[in-house]
């Protein structure tokens, strides 16, 4: 019986050393001490063996009482685990707290990146229509620029009854499409002075600009330039070739000022 006794008291020595040292440790952690960052890294190395360590002082004490020597020696191994235990949940519920974080920050960035690829496809295909409307619309241009001549008789500026309807389609056209310019230049033939002529282009161009302005259209949006008798059709003057240059033409064309502004906007 005696000799059982000595035995028990001798592994309980062994195993109560280690929490001695973990208790005096946890003392000195409680007093204001400046430590250099070795000595701190080697505290918090000591801590964590400190769990261990009391899992194994601990577990070899509980199964001392219970079961004797070898108790003592099995329970100080349970011990030992159950300390170690504690530590690694504290790892892994750290590791899990990066992953989460990692996995969210993941789901972030593959949105964006998606939202932008999104934003990449809208851009072209918004490019794509805007170049095929403006083709259309210089299409439509050089089509309405064709055959728009306003005649005018001999020594005369006044409109005839038959070309206002046309007139009054180049207006409607030039309100529907902002973002045109419309140019007139005026013409008279050979006969008479020059003088004479270029004030004939001139007025013919201002009774021109001035029924198209009537129509509605801005004032800013229109052109002259008058070119009297300096530029016939035709090398040769004769009665029927002077009909065609007694003549204001309009043409429309677009304005690529705005048209830059749109689309870069």
């Amino acid at each position: 019986m005696m000799k059982k006794t000595l035995i028990n008291m001798l592994i309980l020595s062994v195993f109560a050393a280690p929490i001695a040292n973990v208790s005096a440790k946890v003392s000195l952690q409680n007093q204001p001490l400046l430590i250099e960052p070795q000595t701190e890294l080697m505290i918090e190395q000591e801590e964590d063996d400190g769990e261990a360590l009391i899992g194994l002082g601990g577990g070899a004490l509980l199964g001392a009482l219970v079961g004797g020597p070898v108790g003592a020696i099995i329970g100080g191994f349970t011990g030992t685990l159950i300390g170690q235990s504690v530590s690694d949940t504290d790892t892994v519920k750290t590791q899990q707290q990066h992953i989460a974080l990692q996995r969210q920050q993941l789901t972030s960035l593959s949105a964006k990146q998606q939202a932008s690829e999104q934003r990449a496809v809208e851009y072209a295909l918004t490019q794509k229509q805007l170049d095929e409307l403006l083709a259309e619309q210089q299409q439509l241009f050089s089509e309405l620029a064709l055959g728009m001549n306003v005649q005018f008789r001999t020594g005369s500026a006044e409109l005839e009854s038959h070309f206002l309807p046309q007139l009054d389609n180049v207006a409607k056209v030039m309100k529907r499409l902002s973002e045109s310019n419309l140019e007139l230049k005026g013409y008279a033939d050979r006969r008479g002075d020059l003088a004479y002529n270029q004030a004939l282009s001139e007025q013919r161009l201002l009774e021109v600009r001035g029924y198209l302005i009537k129509q509605g259209v801005a004032p800013e949006r229109i052109t002259t330039q008058a070119f009297g008798a300096g530029m016939p059709l035709n090398d040769q003057q004769d009665s029927e070739s002077d009909v065609f240059d007694r003549r204001v033409t309009l043409t429309m064309q677009p304005n690529q000022g705005l048209m830059a502004s749109r689309v870069t906007e």
